[in-house]
């Protein structure tokens, strides 16, 4: 079959080493082609399968072909380059072809016979029916083009089957070149569908030049992926080398600091055993001098009860028995006793002390306990710092197990976890949680701390008032009240038309006033903290909600038609939904966080799902909503679906009068305010106790917040301020 390839010269084109047998490195024999298109001769390809374990697989992709090698199909194109390569590498010859017939001077070049022709033959050839087909080239014209090593005019392929016959068509049916002989023998009609070789060629040739696009394609791709590749792999290379330096200077950070602490434990053994070696060297000191002086008395008397006379002997017998009673009388006290020190190995070596640490004696009548409150809010904690220090007064790590422990309401003792600081130094928090006084013991070593066990006094009820006359940040007709994730008070301040923040201890912090960022004055009456930080608050004056970060900055408002004097406001922690309470229209709406209305619930009445004046309302953990009916004296409690579940007014001895907040503890318990008073009832509406005393002097109570730390803050409405109360 022809096939042209680019107007260049073969030799430019094609290289040795594209006609070469990748597995025997010589010029194909018989070459024969894989399904992968890679090409091997056909007996090197037997050779490397029975090398293989009978497998055949490429030597080039790897890629294994089932099919056997007697049935590989022949490289028809690579055996045209080698007819050609090899003749463009014959010497040329000053001899002028002959005619194959006549044995003259060829004039003439069948191409398809192939064979060199005369005049007389040319013309016997073009009269033949069979062979007008046949391209035909003058001498000159064939020698022009195959200087040029083109493919044109190399030999027609003929039938491996029938061998004198030229392969001319294509069976559709079995997808192979085909003779005319096939076409009557093998590859007969109707069975077989033949088409011309040529026009085959030329249609596959199109689609082959669309596969070949495609295929520049992923050839780009694959490069731009080896690319990618290589530059992933010297990425790995450089950050390889980059964390093995890391590995280095750590290792030398660690030896460096091995070799520190080394020093350090070194130079604290030395210390401590130097002031001990002083003392034991001073004790030493003392008993030779007193052994001397023994030593040389007996020396003396015995010499003188052996040789002196009786003169001799009584004239220092008063000072003689004197001194030897005297010696005999001395105290003889046991050695000087010494802390004992001793290195602990560590056995976290990302611990603070790499190696160890030096363990001593410790000496509770010398360690201290610093922070012991005068007296205990309850359910408020507390931070102590405990101290331990050796017979010296020293700051040391203590051998000896540190205590600490709280007696319970119950009249048990329990231990307290304690914060070792790796110093010397230990953390403990104690929580007022007895009535009246709050016993704490710390021992060491089983022995009491100085002052151990410490009783202080535990106060209840009204423990702090916040946002008073007179105070920075003072309050003006505080209504409702939230508390953030910091501890702050969080209150809607209507007539100072602002939202006030003060911290746990009362101090004011910030306002938020959205000064000039409505139509008119914002006007607070609620407001909320969401999950995510943000704060709802109602605004009557505007009628509409407002959500603002935790610094005051206006994220979004959100109004509706629905919306007339909205007064509450509560987040669902289930459904994350925003409800908002309607004083005037006896309703509650709800929202989603983005400011989608949903629906509303409840209307004007005094049967159960409806309200007079709903006002501060509270979810808790469930999803129940509380909502405090302020004219009709009680708490309706819904569920996430807005259905009537309950309701509750007892407060005791007496019946809720005026409810306006409700608060949620963690623990679900509900805290409610109303005439004068605040009350504990647990989640069913059951009540448990007043929170406040009259003497508190609540008056008119609203807003209700549970604290962080377990206090109840009440907004004081009549006396302008924050009541905060311990159960």
């Amino acid at each position: 079959m022809a096939m042209a390839v680019p107007n260049k010269s073969l030799l430019d084109e094609v290289t040795e080493d594209f006609l070469s047998c990748s597995i025997c490195l010589e010029i194909y024999k018989n070459p024969k082609v894989l399904p992968c298109l890679h090409t091997f001769c056909q007996q090197c390809l037997v050779t490397f399968k029975d090398k293989s374990g009978g497998v055949l697989k490429c030597a080039t992709c790897r890629i294994q072909c089932d099919t056997p090698i007697q049935e590989l199909k022949s490289n028809f194109f690579l055996t045209s380059l080698l007819d050609t390569f090899q003749k463009q590498r014959q010497p040329s010859t000053d001899h002028p072809p002959v005619c194959e017939t006549c044995q003259v001077t060829a004039t003439h070049r069948c191409v398809d016979c192939p064979q060199f022709c005369c005049d007389v033959c040319v013309t016997v050839h073009e009269r033949i029916p069979a062979l007008r087909s046949h391209e035909v080239l003058t001498i000159d014209k064939y020698r022009e083009i195959q200087s040029r090593g083109h493919l044109k005019v190399q030999s027609k392929v003929f039938c491996s089957v029938h061998k004198d016959s030229q392969l001319k068509f294509y069976c559709d049916t079995c997808q192979i070149p085909v003779c005319s002989d096939c076409t009557i023998v093998k590859h007969r009609v109707p069975e077989h569908v033949h088409r011309d070789l040529q026009e085959v060629a030329d249609e596959y040739k199109t689609q082959l030049k669309e596969m070949l696009g495609q295929l520049k394609v992923k050839e780009k791709q694959v490069k731009e992926e080896k690319v990618a590749a290589e530059s992933t792999r010297e990425e790995i290379r450089k950050q390889c080398e980059a964390e093995k330096e890391k590995v280095k200077r750590r290792t030398k950070e660690v030896m460096e600091r091995v070799k520190r602490e080394e020093k350090m434990l070194i130079d604290a053994l030395d210390e401590s055993a130097r002031m001990d070696l002083k003392d034991a060297t001073m004790n030493i000191n003392d008993w030779e001098f007193h052994h001397g002086n023994i030593v040389s008395t007996h020396h003396y008397l015995e010499t003188l009860v052996h040789h002196g006379n009786a003169v001799h002997l009584l004239s220092t017998k008063p000072e003689t028995t004197k001194r030897i009673k005297e010696m005999v009388a001395m105290e003889t006290i046991p050695p000087i006793s010494h802390d004992i020190i001793e290195f602990q190995p560590s056995s976290d070596f990302a611990a603070h002390a790499l190696i160890g640490v030096i363990k001593c004696d410790v000496c509770p009548s010398k360690s201290t306990v610093e922070n012991i409150p005068k007296q205990l809010v309850k359910g408020v904690p507390v931070k102590l710092l405990i101290t331990t220090r050796d017979s010296r007064g020293k700051q040391i790590i203590p051998r000896q197990n540190i205590q600490v422990k709280t007696k319970t309401p119950g009249a048990s003792w329990e231990n307290i976890d304690i914060t070792d600081n790796n110093n010397g130094t230990y953390h403990v928090m104690i929580t007022g949680k007895t009535e009246r006084k709050q016993q704490v013991a710390m021992t060491i070593g089983n022995e009491h701390i100085p002052g151990s066990p410490f009783h202080i006094p535990l106060i209840r009820g009204l423990v702090q008032t916040v946002g008073k006359a007179g105070s920075a940040g003072q309050l003006s007709d505080p209504v409702g009240i939230t508390i953030n994730k910091h501890g702050d008070f969080v209150t809607a301040d209507i007539s100072n038309n602002r939202v006030t923040m003060h911290d746990r201890d009362g101090n004011y912090k910030q306002s938020f006033t959205f000064t000039g960022q409505f139509a008119k004055t914002f006007t607070p009456c609620d407001v909320a903290i969401s999950d995510d930080n943000e704060y709802f608050m109602t605004d009557v004056n505007n009628k509409q909600v407002v959500v603002s970060d935790e610094y005051g900055k206006l994220i979004r408002k959100f109004r509706s038609s629905q919306i007339d004097e909205p007064c509450g406001i509560a987040i669902n922690p289930v459904t994350k939904n925003v409800y908002v309470s309607e004083s005037s229209k006896d309703c509650i709406r709800k929202y989603t966080q983005s400011r989608v209305y949903i629906k509303s619930f409840g209307k004007s009445g005094n049967m159960q799902g409806k309200f007079n004046s709903p006002y501060l309302l509270a979810i808790n953990s469930k999803g129940m909503v509380y909502v405090p009916d302020y004219l009709n004296h009680r708490i309706q409690v819904f569920n996430s679906d807005d259905q009537f579940m309950f309701e509750f007014s007892s407060t005791g001895d007496s019946t809720m009068r005026c409810p306006i907040g409700v608060a949620v503890d963690r623990n679900d318990y509900v805290y409610v305010s109303s005439n004068h008073k605040v009350t504990k009832h647990d989640s069913n509406g059951q009540f448990i106790c007043r929170i406040d005393s009259d003497k508190d002097g609540l008056s008119w109570p609203h807003g209700v917040a549970v604290c962080n730390d377990g206090r109840i803050a009440v907004v004081d409405y009549n006396n302008k301020c924050i009541k905060v109360f311990v159960e």
